[in-house]
């Protein structure tokens, strides 16, 4: 039995031997088209929902409650995602997508939060918050670059704030261990299936 060592093979087959196969191509091209409309359509929800409503006095309270609900639903949602890796027949994908979608929720939530209580407390924050600010703000938060431009001044900034620096560590430790794990028992009940 002859085999060839990579060396003996030209470089425009070696290219060709790690390309997956066409099928699996259109497969990541869909994964990643559904992920970028989901992000899109996120941003466009939270451009377009009715932030307009006044918590009244009960500021803290009110800012609690939702806050809390979002990040309740962001886990419900997680769980659902998790699921769908492990039974998917391409669990890599699968995880890939969910974690496009799940970071930009994530920070939305902080982001709508922000903007609900600069729009509140007009000193909550060391400038007045525009949807657009408060993305900024919750995304800065996220990847610890920190300019500077935009600080919580307030008690109750300063505690979302360090709730959502809290969560970062949660989202990208924990629930990509977890879609990882997912990933890992997707491939192995696929494998178990395949005939030898």
């Amino acid at each position: 039995m002859i085999t060839k060592n990579a060396r003996d093979v030209p470089p425009k087959h070696r290219r060709e031997a790690t390309r997956p196969p066409p099928g699996q191509r259109v497969l990541v091209a869909r994964a990643m088209v559904r992920a970028a409309l989901s992000i899109v359509a996120l941003l466009f929800l939270y451009y377009l929902l009715p932030f307009g409503r006044s918590l009244g006095g009960g500021v803290h309270a009110g800012l609690g409650i939702a806050l809390a609900a979002a990040l309740l639903a962001f886990a419900g949602i997680v769980g659902i995602q998790i699921r769908r890796i492990a039974r998917s027949a391409y669990p890599g994908l699968r995880a890939a997508e969910a974690f496009a979608v799940s970071l930009p929720l994530f920070l939305l939530i902080f982001a709508g939060t922000y903007f609900v209580l600069g729009r509140e407390q007009a000193c909550a924050f060391t400038q007045a918050m525009t949807r657009t600010d408060a993305l900024y703000f919750a995304l800065t938060v996220f990847t610890t670059v920190g300019f500077g431009d935009i600080a919580p001044v307030t008690q109750t900034a300063r505690i979302i704030t360090m709730i959502q620096m809290l969560g970062n560590l949660v989202v990208v430790g924990l629930v990509a261990q977890i879609f990882l794990g997912a990933i890992t028992a997707g491939i192995r009940r696929r494998a178990s299936r395949e005939p030898e």
